[in-house]
């Protein structure tokens, strides 16, 4: 499948220092296996066809040079210049733009750019080998906005009304002529549009469209990121109404019989969530042969998709959502709340309809079988994440300070706290002696008053038990992505790409200079042994997040690629339906397949 070696090729020939090499040399370069030569080859193939690769007379790989013109995104710096980052990446580099050479273009807006020199010294280019040879070009044209509403705060200055801007897409302040008609008054904080986009002779000028208030409040400033990212907070009364019907629909449907649905609300089900969560989408069981040593893992995930139909008010508002937002003290959710914390919430003592993931394990944590299955849960009990690692170290004091639910824990979840915290363990050594890359780059919370001023910063929670969830949701994605690649079934994946070369490179510098050495040609075990060696230094926190920096982003494709940093060959995102729009399509692939499979239990 040369599609999934597409962007990885232009990257890895994009690199500053990349020399050029036949195909095979590269292949080895970006440590492709024989077995994917064929798929590689076509991608070359494809590539070479569109005009996005060259192979020279010596059979070696190359980028192609800059034609006369090139069309890109803009990237602005405060002092005036820029540079152009074409579509597809070009052996020259990006294409640097002069100060007085921008047109009215701003940063972050698609351009066609003319090239006015195919290299030849100009001193500002983005790094590398090439720093005095990049090419230099001029806009022509605007392609694309890439925004169209801005915020800043009003000031006068004279007669004039300014906006001073926020962020980075506007250097500098914009007039304004309306500032009366809106009742705007100096230090608000205003939305506006632009008019008149700005030249090298004259500001930009714009529409006032909104006034928020006195700009530095919390709830001026959260706004203002609402209306300048267009985030929706309400939902049209027809999704509204949907989901109102879906909830009358689970009041009928919810105490059974469930004749296409695996009962298991007799059986221990629990949460662990943290504790201002509202939103309660995935759930765990465990069952443990002491004999043989097998575990059997459940992991059930809300049935979003049972309730929010394709083509529906609801599903294109999902749709265009694409996500929960969150923000200091408030959630924008991708869902209505009837649904997101109501009956697609897996709350502590009601029936829910999920779709669930069994796997079981051998005595070291390796997975041996697994089924998918449509079910129907009621979780027994709802524990925080604090509360849970208490339970499992004994503290039940403790634990029953940071409960949200009963204080008393039930002896059944506590001895399946006590196994779960077994198995993740086993799944932490089994991923990391596979290669998991972890990283240890703990965040802070911020803390607000009761006006949404940051008052304080605290250490996040970093519990085991953090952990142990997020390896029972791996090992989760990972059994279903495997089931649709074994049948050769179509899946929105979620893959994570290999680190490129020149990135590989540019982290053995930054670790030579940290006095660590890593091998010409990293591999995973590289990383972890150097993240393993620094962990407890003071260069930890910069080399991890050095080698944060290295790995390639995370996306999401149809291509089999598989995910680097956890070690996995096959991997997709389906425990977190209520809040992410990928995670729903993926819970409708596997809805069509048990349907298609009488729930699971036809493979023929």
């Amino acid at each position: 499948m040369p599609l999934r070696f597409i962007q990885r090729i232009e990257d890895h020939l994009a690199y500053d220092n990349y020399r050029p090499v036949d195909i095979d040399e590269a292949r080895k370069q970006m440590r492709v296996s024989t077995d994917d030569a064929e798929a590689f080859a076509g991608a070359v193939e494809r590539l070479t066809a569109e005009g996005r690769l060259e192979v020279g007379p010596d059979g070696k790989l190359r980028l192609p040079r800059y034609k006369d013109e090139v069309e890109g995104k803009l990237k602005l710096n405060p002092r005036g210049f820029g540079f152009v980052v074409p579509d597809h990446p070009t052996r020259e580099g990006d294409l640097f733009v002069p100060v007085g050479q921008t047109k009215d273009a701003l940063n972050g807006d698609r351009v066609r750019a003319k090239v006015l020199r195919k290299g030849g010294g100009h001193p500002m280019t983005r790094g590398g080998a090439g720093a005095q040879e990049g090419p230099t070009g001029r806009i022509i044209e605007v392609l694309e906005r890439g925004q169209q509403r801005f915020a800043g705060t009003l000031t006068k200055s004279g007669r004039e009304w300014l906006v001073v801007p926020d962020g980075r897409s506007l250097r500098d302040p914009v007039v304004v002529r309306d500032a009366g008609a809106k009742g705007a008054k100096a230090g608000d904080k205003v939305v506006f549009e632009i008019i008149r986009y700005p030249t090298d002779l004259d500001y930009a000028e714009g529409v006032i469209t909104e006034v928020l208030g006195e700009a530095g409040r919390p709830d001026v400033e959260t706004r203002a990121v609402i209306d300048v990212f267009q985030l929706k907070t309400e939902f049209l009364e027809e999704a509204v109404d949907e989901a109102r019907e879906a909830t009358r629909r689970f009041d009928l449907e919810s105490t059974g019989p469930w004749e296409d649905r695996e009962d298991l609300t007799k059986k221990l089900v629990f949460t662990i969530d943290p504790p201002d969560a509202r939103d309660f989408d995935d759930a765990i069981s465990l069952q443990h042969d002491a004999v043989r040593g097998d575990w059997e893992l459940g992991v059930h995930i809300a049935d979003v998709a049972h309730w929010v139909k394709p083509g529906s008010t609801l599903d294109e508002g999902a749709r265009e959502r694409g996500n929960s937002v969150y923000l200091p003290r408030l959630v924008i959710p991708m869902l209505p709340e009837s649904l997101s914390n109501g009956i697609c919430s897996l709350q502590e003592g009601v029936n829910r309809f999920c779709k669930s993931v069994f796997i079981t394990f051998d005595s070291h944590g390796k997975p041996v079988s697994h089924r998918l299955s449509s079910t129907v849960i009621c979780s027994r009990k709802r524990l925080t994440y604090i509360e849970a690692q208490a339970v499992i170290d004994g503290d039940l004091v403790k634990a029953r300070a940071h409960a949200k639910t009963e204080t008393e824990c039930d002896p059944e979840v506590i001895a399946a706290l006590h196994l779960a915290n077994r198995l993740a363990t086993l799944l932490r050594e089994r991923r990391r002696s596979d290669g998991m890359i972890a990283l240890n780059l703990p965040d802070v919370d911020l803390l607000f008053d009761d006006a949404g001023h940051v008052k304080g910063v605290e250490r996040e929670d970093t519990s085991f038990t953090h952990t142990l969830i997020e390896m029972f949701m791996v090992e989760a994605n990972e059994a279903l992505a495997r089931t649709f690649s074994d049948l050769g079934l179509p899946l929105l994946r979620r893959i994570h790409p290999e680190p490129t070369f020149g990135d590989m490179e540019t982290l053995r510098t930054f670790a030579r200079i940290a006095k660590f050495r890593l091998p010409e040609e990293p591999t995973r075990r590289d990383l972890q042994a150097l993240l393993q060696a620094t962990a407890e230094g003071e260069a930890a926190r910069a080399i991890h997040f050095a080698v944060l920096r290295t790995l390639s982003k995370a996306t999401y494709s149809p291509a089999l690629v598989g995910h680097y940093a956890l070690a996995s060959e096959h991997y997709a995102h389906f425990t977190s339906p209520i809040r992410r729009y990928p995670d729903l399509t993926v819970h409708r692939a596997l809805a069509a397949y048990l349907d298609a499979t009488e729930n699971g239990t036809k493979t023929g």
